[in-house]
């Protein structure tokens, strides 16, 4: 049987970075484990490469896997000394639990050859054949997606925590928006605005930052005393609250708001 999986086995005796740049941790290293829980069982994989394999069989849990970087490159192909290349990955968020698997071997010409590059260069890999099974993994019994608030999370499904508008995937608070409304009593009155998104904390910073004051008159983001009134309020911007004009958006020519905030989470 062939198929590619999600699977880096980093071998531990090959370490590898550039050592004048810090790299993020975007390898994992593999562990041998022996796993109490007998796992046994078939399930469909797909993958972008192959596409749709079914009834594949799936063994005991082999290799427990975790985030790495890497140091200290010494390398060869063939014998040759390797500079690795500087290809960029994200990240790899979370550990992984690696179970044995055999699927049906599909007619020929399945798999393909398939060319790759990676930090070590440029080759074709053949003779695919599947062999393990990766699934995310967390360190403890709690996790996102069990409806409690673990350690690390703003929220849990229903369970909201400090968030008002809701609970992403990730367990992390849903962006909020807030408007801070900064009216001008001269004739003709009129309404200028600014949004900001964040999370709850930075939200209500934000609406606590729109307040009247500011530095002194002819600085940039004074305001003359008397002339204009500063409202921040939760949701989107709309309608001032004093005069009911419509807003023009900020950042406002007067007020003390003139950059958005650098600490917003959201887009």
């Amino acid at each position: 049987m062939r198929l590619v999986l999600r699977f880096g086995l980093v071998v531990a005796a090959i370490a590898l970075s550039l050592p004048e740049i810090a790299r993020p941790q975007d390898h994992e290293k593999c562990y041998k484990i022996k796993d109490p829980a007998k796992i046994k069982g078939m399930v469909d994989l797909t993958t972008p490469q192959f596409g749709l394999e079914p009834g594949c069989k799936v063994g005991p849990a082999k290799y427990f896997c975790a985030p790495a970087s890497k140091s200290n490159v010494v390398i060869t192909s063939n014998g040759v000394p390797v500079v690795p290349l500087p290809l960029y990955a994200p990240p790899e968020p979370v550990d992984r639990i690696c179970y044995k698997i055999k699927c049906p071997v599909p007619p020929p010409p399945f798999p393909p050859d398939q060319n790759v590059t990676d930090q070590f260069g440029n080759r074709v890999l053949a003779k695919f054949k599947a062999a393990y099974m990766c699934t995310p993994a967390v360190k403890g019994p709690g996790f996102c997606g069990n409806g409690v608030i673990d350690p690390g999370e703003d929220c849990d499904g229903g369970a909201l925590g400090a968030c008002t508008v809701g609970c992403r995937a990730n367990c992390t608070c849903q962006c909020e928006t807030a408007c801070c409304y900064i009216e001008n009593f001269a004739n003709p009155p009129d309404t200028e605005c600014f949004e900001y998104g964040g999370n709850p904390g930075q939200v209500m910073a934000f609406q606590s930052a729109c307040v009247l004051g500011g530095p002194p008159v002819g600085s940039p983001g004074s305001q003359p005393g008397g002339s204009m009134a500063n409202s921040g309020l939760p949701g989107p911007c709309g309608a001032g609250p004093i005069f009911g004009f419509p807003c023009i958006p900020g950042p406002p020519g007067a007020g003390n708001l003139h950059i958005l905030p650098s600490d917003s989470t959201c887009p």
